[in-house]
């Protein structure tokens, strides 16, 4: 189910973006990492993801705003919230499909995926 799938990752902590695309990359996907809105809004620009995991807060654009720009221009598309904050409500009126609060653990990550792979499926 995870093979070729395109994710972006879309992080401004390094640390935090290598921890998520190794993660997803050693779980088969085809990872894309980006450290802030503006530079994903570009990456999305040249190539269609699957799949967008944006955090809230960062330089310039945050995440809700990622979401809704990406939503605009990819309606197929699976768009994952994630903040340490509660922005799920700011996420989902922007068009994420899901929300998962920091810290979370890799199953965690893995699991939120899935269903929404699932979901999209069944839409």
């Amino acid at each position: 189910m995870h093979a070729g799938k395109k994710i972006l990752v879309v992080e401004d902590d390094a640390l935090i973006r290598d921890f998520i695309c190794d993660l997803l990359l050693s779980s088969g996907f085809d990872v894309s990492c980006c450290p802030d809105g503006a530079s994903a809004v570009s990456a999305a620009a040249r190539r269609i993801f699957d799949i967008v995991i944006t955090d809230y807060n960062m330089p310039g654009i945050t995440g809700s705003e990622v979401a809704k720009c990406l939503r605009g221009h990819f309606p197929a598309s699976i768009i994952i919230g994630v903040s340490s904050d509660d922005r799920k409500e700011d996420f989902l009126r922007a068009g994420a499909d899901a929300f998962l609060q920091k810290p979370y653990g890799h199953a965690d990550l893995i699991a939120i995926i899935t269903r929404e792979m699932t979901y999209s499926l069944l839409r």
